[in-house]
């Protein structure tokens, strides 16, 4: 159109030239060098150049001096003031020409943006809501369809309502405060909050609102509001969150959130002048259950017991766990020690219950240390450090109780703490030795073997007895250690007398109940056997009722295991247990040892004498040997002889003894004991005759070589 203007106007109007430039941005205040030559026209392509007396006309396109400028130039003469009004009309009618046409872009312009913007919403993955601001409730105007797919909402059912119905009754949230304050001052913000769907599912939305203001820019009209769903990443960060301060087994608080709830409970006592209690909990043997039947079973059972444990204590209180087989519960608002005393109790009963596991019952018991804020200590650390030191003082004064944190029993336990490093201590230097008490034949005084006893000579506080650190060495697990040192003693025992030309005899050794739960028992043995060269046939092993009973079909494997290395298996304590006579019959053993509390009132009460009497019979019927244990006097001697009774060992015959001393008593062969009346029955020794059943099993144990 403008090129056409502009050749109408040479070609008609005779002028040298016409030209229309457009201010690039509108301005009046722009120079010649800020616009564009838009056309032009000429006589000639090939006209001569113009003149120096060429007449110039300058016409701007519109009153405000805005669009542009027309340009007219002609050869010699100026313009006539009749055709500078002529032109000037040209130029505002091209003007306003321009002006339509140009109007008429920026409509079809913001059509096709306004048609991009709702495509683009339309596509959108986020939830769009507009809402009016000058409306009472601030209504809803509009929703694209990600809001509708992420609340479930149709737009005709939400169009008019105020944004509020999203989050319904959940009022209590932190993010609406900065939302409120947005509207209210109008300026953008951002919260998450929880909304609710129209099925009523719970979903978490990233809200993001901002202003909508007018052309003029200084009055709000409407909000636009962004609804993001970020359900699924607020669930992976609450995960987080959860295994970060929480045990993943049984879904308690960890120690990490420990602290924290302990640090608020002191914070609220102390604002509010009342007491916080603490309650460690270690369950009792706990091992035996791992080791027995296994961590899935284990595991099951400190379900359980967590599970128990929440229901003991109110929704405010804590409940955590330490690691292992200890829990630590936080009671608060407590007015007086009798009430976290009720709650021990309470949790001892509970805990108590049987539960049910691999197809079993079983039973757990617990002990518990107890520590109060303010008595115990002013911080969480402290009154952890003193339950725990009344924790274990309860499993060493009774077990299945609970004990209150005094400051008499830190001494007593910081010195077991010390008496387990002095114990790791002498097992890692070998200072635990091994002494021998005799085992004899009770019909002539004859030394057929002893039993391997370990000792443990501390070198400040001297010999310690083994019912000291024996029970400590189970509780902690050093047994096995103690276990596998004092079999690799005996072997080399048993290897010097060998070279030395003794005839050691049989040697007993006992099995504590860790390392007969412990997978490759009998591999262990057969190492140390291989290792001395010495033969299964002089080593018999020790196991008490209470260990072969509680697991029959494993105790039946681990014991037919050893007994196929050579060994002979003793069962220990006999009658102080289940006594039950069927394991009698499934189990691989040799001998029966009567347990020391028959023995010791064997001659006083006719009830003990009945019972050792019985023992011993039976052990006769069913083809096994019987020791009696801790024979003391020679009324016990006597008794013992006339109920048949083949070997004894007690201070009767011989303290346990150093390896050397016990090589100077095998060189005599037997030891001195009250003789029996000439006419007394003589049975003959199950270890020089076969027993009438298991006659496969004779171990040729006795005064001749192994």
């Amino acid at each position: 159109m403008l090129r056409q203007q502009c050749q109408l106007l040479v070609d008609r109007g005779g002028y040298l030239s016409a030209s229309v430039s457009l201010a690039s941005t509108g301005g009046a205040d722009k120079t010649e060098e800020d616009t564009r030559v838009i056309a032009h026209g000429a006589a000639s392509p090939s006209a001569p150049a113009l003149s120096g007396d060429a007449a110039r006309l300058t016409l701007h396109l519109d009153e405000a001096q805005r669009l542009g400028k027309l340009l007219i130039e002609k050869s010699g003469r100026d313009f006539t003031t009749a055709e500078r009004l002529a032109l000037d009309i040209v130029a505002k009618n091209i003007g306003a020409t321009l002006s339509r046409i140009r109007q008429a872009s920026a409509g079809k312009q913001l059509e096709s943006r306004l048609r991009q913007l709702s495509r683009a919403l339309d596509s959108s993955l986020n939830g769009v809501m507009i809402t009016s601001s000058t409306q009472l409730d601030h209504p809803i105007v509009y929703v694209n369809p990600a809001f509708e797919k992420i609340t479930g909402y149709s737009a005709s059912e939400v169009i008019g309502r105020s944004g509020r119905f999203l989050i319904g009754h959940d009022l209590q949230q932190r993010g609406l405060a900065a939302i409120r304050e947005a509207l209210r001052k109008r300026h953008q913000a951002h919260a998450i909050l929880r909304n609710y769907r129209k099925d009523g599912s719970l979903f978490w939305n990233e809200l993001f609102i901002a202003p909508v203001r007018d052309e003029s820019g200084s009055f709000t009209t409407h909000f636009v509001s962004i609804i993001n769903d970020v359900s699924e990443r607020i669930g992976y960060e609450r995960q987080l969150e959860f295994h970060a301060n929480h045990d993943p087994l049984t879904g308690l608080a960890n120690r990490n959130l420990l602290n924290d709830r302990i640090a608020q409970a002191i914070v609220r006592a102390r604002s509010d002048g009342m007491m916080t209690g603490l309650l460690q909990l270690g369950l009792d043997r706990f091992r035996w259950i791992n080791d027995s039947l296994g961590h899935a079973s284990a595991n099951e059972v400190l379900k359980e017991v967590a599970q128990r444990l929440r229901e003991c204590v109110r929704d405010t209180d804590t409940v955590a766990r330490l690691a292992g087989d200890e829990f630590v519960i936080v009671i608060g608002r407590l007015t007086t020690t009798n009430e976290l005393a009720g709650i021990a109790n309470k949790i001892l009963r509970l805990v108590n219950q049987p539960i049910p596991c691999a197809d079993r019952e079983i039973v757990v018991t617990a002990s518990i240390g107890a520590a109060i804020y303010p008595g115990d200590g002013e911080q969480g650390d402290t009154l952890l450090r003193h339950a725990d030191i009344a924790m274990h003082q309860a499993k060493a004064e009774e077990r299945n109780s609970y004990r209150f944190f005094m400051p008499t029993t830190r001494a007593s336990v910081i010195d077991r703490l010390s008496l387990e490093g002095d114990l790791r201590h002498a097992i890692a230097h070998d200072e635990l030795v091994v002494h021998y008490q005799p085992l004899v034949e009770l019909s002539g005084g004859t030394i057929i073997g002893a039993e391997a006893l370990v000792r443990w000579q501390h070198p400040q506080r001297g010999l310690i007895p083994p019912d000291e650190f024996i029970p400590l060495a189970e509780e902690s697990g050093l047994i096995i250690d103690i276990g596998e040192q004092v079999l690799r003693q005996v072997c080399r025992d048993l290897g010097r007398w060998r070279d030395s030309g003794l005839q050691a005899g049989r040697i007993s050794i006992n099995l504590s109940a860790r390392q007969f739960r412990r997978d490759g028992l009998a591999a262990s043995i057969h190492r140390s056997l291989t290792e001395s060269g010495i033969g299964g046939r002089q080593l018999a092993f020790e196991v008490t009722e209470s260990v072969v009973m509680h697991d029959l079909e494993h105790t039946a494997q681990v014991l037919t295991e050893i007994r196929e290395l050579g060994a002979s298996i003793s069962l220990d304590d006999f009658g102080t247990g289940y006594s039950s006579l069927a394991y009698l019959r499934r189990l691989p053993i040799d001998i029966l040892k009567i347990d020391r509390s028959f023995v010791r009132d064997l001659h006083l009460e006719p009830d003990a004498a009945a019972i050792a009497h019985a023992v011993i019979a039976m052990a006769h019927k069913l083809g096994l040997g019987v020791v009696a244990e801790g024979v003391e006097c020679a009324a016990q001697l006597a008794l013992l002889r006339e109920f048949d009774c083949e070997e004894g060992q007690g201070f009767l015959f011989s303290r346990p003894l150093p390896p050397e001393q016990y090589a100077i008593i095998l060189k005599q062969g037997r030891l001195p004991l009250a003789s029996p009346p000439a006419d007394a029955p003589r049975r003959p020794s199950k270890w020089n005759t076969p027993a009438p059943r298991r006659t496969e099993r004779s171990l040729g144990i006795g005064n001749a070589a192994p």
